[in-house]
């Protein structure tokens, strides 16, 4: 019998999915499997396992695809650093599951998932974080979830050390049965990998059919009325959640995400856009950077220009935010919206040279939006710049880079209004 789950779930599932894939992306990874994904997936097969209740093994599957998130809120150059962490830095690092746990529990669609993401470094024999329960205290599921992520864990390449083989893996998930991890659980790791249904580059067999069971329902036409605010409203916490997440990738990139999504709706209302186009816009700005997970921190983190090879990565990255978003049925037109974001009307833009009649109005107005937040925001090779002089630039390029009735919105706009907008949007 197939269990399935509901329309929503389903969006929801695909957006934490990508989520996940933007959150723990590492270019020395599997592009398309990353860590979790893969811990998603196997703890769908080990809660399978265990007989846990389909609910159950859904909500299991969203904590394994972002167990990690409160990661966000741990300084970057820690999360970077090639060599051992001290005592203070290590701290520092255990926090991210208390902050997980809070992220979770103020998002309404995940606050179920608040104290499995907590726990998730709890230890079977107690020594874990960050409360230090033990045995049955910690909840099946985190039990779960916690021997599943070290034993991938330990198979994801990391900065400071190689990854291990999947032999290896395993040995010191046995040899850590009943202290780090139940028993029985280490035990139904071992069987996964024995019957093959553990594949670090791609998803197992097993998942695929466990996928069908209880994690897919049958795509439906979402239409414009999708787009009007019945559906998307309950996602808009998930959604804000994937602009943090693309922006604490990269230093100087802190809010640049819902800035930019703040500004597009603005110009679109101005515009007299309809209610679904201006949700749309609103959307393509918080995700329109979700790519920039494929170019090398060192490269977006430069300080003074990138040469011609890694300008090439750079203007990659709308095609990859493309590909991220395309997978989310819900967001096929956002996803297209974000690929355009750095065409220009005269065709000097990127990834693909648009001329202005094949660029759709909404990127055309993400391409406003973001140009004015990135002049006005610091740069690892610039510091940041004056609303006159984002002003300038805009106002130089109406009709040839920008269209002019948009931009004539932004420019009529006065920045002590501009700033307000932003205060009363961010907290």
């Amino acid at each position: 019998m197939k269990t399935g789950i509901s329309n929503r779930s389903q969006i929801l599932n695909e957006c934490l999915k990508a989520l996940g894939l933007v959150l723990e992306f590492d270019l020395n990874d599997h592009p398309t499997h990353q860590h979790s994904v893969r811990v998603g997936e196997s703890c769908v097969i080990i809660g399978d396992k265990l007989g846990l209740p389909s609910k159950k093994i859904q909500q299991l599957y969203f904590a394994g695809l972002i167990h990690d998130i409160g990661k966000i809120g741990v300084d970057i150059n820690i999360l970077r650093k090639k060599s051992t962490l001290t005592k203070d830095e290590y701290i520092s690092v255990q926090q991210h599951s208390i902050t997980g746990g809070r992220i979770a529990a103020a998002i309404p669609e995940l606050s179920d998932l608040s104290f499995w993401i907590r726990w998730h470094h709890e230890k079977w024999d107690g020594s874990g974080y960050p409360d230090k329960i033990s045995g049955n205290e910690i909840p099946v599921e985190v039990q779960v979830l916690s021997a599943v992520d070290c034993f991938d864990s330990l198979q994801t390449p990391r900065l400071d050390r190689d990854r291990y083989s999947l032999a290896d893996a395993l040995k010191i998930i046995i040899e850590q049965r009943g202290t780090s991890f139940n028993p029985d659980i280490a035990d139904l790791i071992c069987d996964m990998t024995d019957k093959g249904e553990f594949k670090p580059e791609e998803s197992s067999e097993r998942f695929l059919q466990l996928e069908k069971k209880y994690l897919i329902n049958d795509a439906e036409d979402h239409g414009d009325n999708y787009w009007e605010g019945l559906g998307m409203a309950g996602l808009y916490p998930i959604l804000r959640l994937f602009a943090r997440v693309i922006d604490a990738k990269h230093g100087y990139t802190q809010g640049h995400s819902t800035r930019v999504s703040i500004l597009s709706k603005f110009i679109a209302e101005k515009a007299g856009f309809s209610t679904s186009e201006i949700i749309k816009a609103e959307v393509a700005g918080l995700l329109h950077d979700a790519g920039k997970i494929s170019i090398p921190h060192e490269i977006l983190d430069k300080k003074h220009d990138p040469d011609s090879r890694e300008w090439e990565m750079i203007k990659n990255h709308p095609l990859h935010s493309f590909h991220i978003l395309n997978k989310i049925s819900s967001m096929n037109e956002i996803a297209a919206i974000t690929k355009q974001h750095h065409e220009r009307l005269d065709g000097s833009g990127y990834p693909v040279g648009l001329l202005e009649d094949d660029i759709d109005i909404l990127a055309q107005i993400i391409a406003i939006s973001d140009t004015f937040d990135a002049i006005t925001s610091e740069r690892s090779y610039r510091k940041q710049s004056s609303f006159d002089n984002a002003y300038r630039e805009i106002k130089n390029g109406l009709g040839r880079l920008y269209n002019r009735e948009l931009g004539k919105i932004l420019l009529d706009t006065p920045p002590v209004y501009i700033r307000a907008l932003f205060d009363n949007h961010i907290s």
